[in-house]
């Protein structure tokens, strides 16, 4: 019998089963609900839980996974990374979109006590928390940073569906199950970007404001762990190394960022040494945070580093526009543990890119070395291209732009 998958969940599919109901299908074949046909519309039913009308059976279908997941779980299936950080915060946002929902339908289904109702408390407490969180997804920390920090949205959500009952699940099944689906699908795809980062993860950093936005959530980190702890002279070194942070466009020169990579040098030494007096496992919340915030130093001073050598490069190079725009001209390889990286426009091979002794960057033709992988290949592409025009212009008598060509 012909199927049809879902476009919002695509390893599932309806199945026409006669008079007007259809299967929802899961990826082995089980039938996880149904999707009922009555007065022109289209309704989810999984066990006892009935979705509102829609107009479409995609619409009533996505219900129906919606229900089935709040109740079981994703399907058993590897989480896919992220492909960038957009996406991430895009995916992390539609959780938060959900607070309206969730105050309306507990004010339906708890009249005048909603509120005073705890499980509701704690998940509108959890959709502040993760909105403030969303451009945390700029660094790999912060990606399983926000994984966990879903949970204070997706613990007390389960908890009020499993205890709703009659009328009050009624009204409340289908936002919980919508608010669960979000929570589970953005916790496991962090946690899956976070071990495969994309490239706007690695590196330098190439959005503007990355940096910033790094450096935001290692303050917030800062906050809430000053918050969390009982003895504020533990935090004292710590305290003081923050304070001495640059602040604002951290990645704004070459200069800049050094400096802000060696100021978070200080962070993650006050950070471990909160670590190393062995208390800290008294306190599960404060521990986490001290790895959270000694982690997210670490890396934002790894990337700026990477981000001072291409802005050095410049001075030879002109811009970073002009590095990024020559970059996306070529394929470039994976960098290798050897310092080695392949550079190709189009069928030509440019050689690969190595790093020097001296922790330079140099390549087939390159006299001076560069300071970073990035400038050597876009220097390598540069060169490439203005050749090849001068070979068209050679051979038509036209000139050509290289960039152009």
């Amino acid at each position: 019998m012909d199927t049809e998958a879902l476009d919002a969940f695509p390893t599932f599919r309806l199945r026409p089963d006669g008079a007007g109901t259809h299967d929802v299908l899961a990826a082995d074949g089980r039938c996880v609900g149904q999707v009922l046909t009555a007065g022109g519309g289209h309704f989810a039913r999984v066990g006892g839980d009935r979705g509102p009308r829609r107009e479409s059976l995609q619409g009533a279908g996505g219900d129906t996974v919606m229900l089935h997941i709040a109740g079981h779980g994703l399907p058993d299936e590897p989480p896919a990374a992220y492909s960038g950080v957009p996406e991430a915060r895009v995916a992390v946002g539609l959780v938060p979109l959900q607070h309206q929902e969730i105050v309306d339908t507990t004010a339906r289904a708890f009249t005048f006590y909603a509120m005073r109702q705890p499980h509701v408390a704690e998940i509108l407490s959890g959709l502040e928390i993760v909105r403030a969180e969303r451009d945390a997804v700029h660094s790999r920390t912060g990606c399983r940073r926000v994984a966990r920090l879903l949970r204070l949205v997706q613990e007390p959500a389960q908890a009020l569906l499993d205890e709703s009952k009659g009328d009050t699940r009624e009204w409340l099944a289908l936002p919980l199950a919508r608010l669960l689906t979000f929570c589970l699908q953005a916790r496991v795809r962090l946690e899956a970007t976070a071990e495969q980062p994309s490239a706007d993860l690695l590196g330098r950093y190439s959005a503007p404001h990355g940096a910033d936005a790094d450096l935001d959530t290692l303050h917030r980190i800062w906050r809430e762990l000053q918050s969390a702890c009982s003895a504020p002279s533990e935090l004292a070194a710590l305290d003081a190394a923050m304070i001495a942070l640059p602040g604002g466009h951290y990645a704004q020169s070459s200069q800049r960022c050094r400096s802000t990579a060696a100021h978070l040098a200080h962070v993650r030494a006050a950070a471990d040494g909160i670590t190393g007096t062995g208390r800290s496992g008294a306190d599960g919340t404060r521990s986490v945070l001290v790895r959270e915030l000694s982690a997210l130093a670490a890396e934002v001073a790894e990337r700026l580093e990477a981000t001072a050598r291409v802005l050095a490069d410049t001075s030879r190079l002109g811009t970073v526009r002009a590095i990024n725009d020559a970059l996306v001209r070529a394929r470039l390889g994976e960098l290798t543990a050897a310092g080695e990286q392949a550079v190709r426009v189009g069928r030509t091979e440019l050689g690969p890119v190595r790093r020097t002794a001296a922790g330079m960057w140099s390549g087939p033709g390159i006299a001076e070395p560069f300071n970073s992988p990035e400038g050597a290949a876009a220097a390598l592409i540069l060169a490439h291209l203005a050749s090849a025009a001068a070979e068209r212009q050679r051979r038509t008598g036209r000139p050509t732009d290289p960039v152009q060509s």
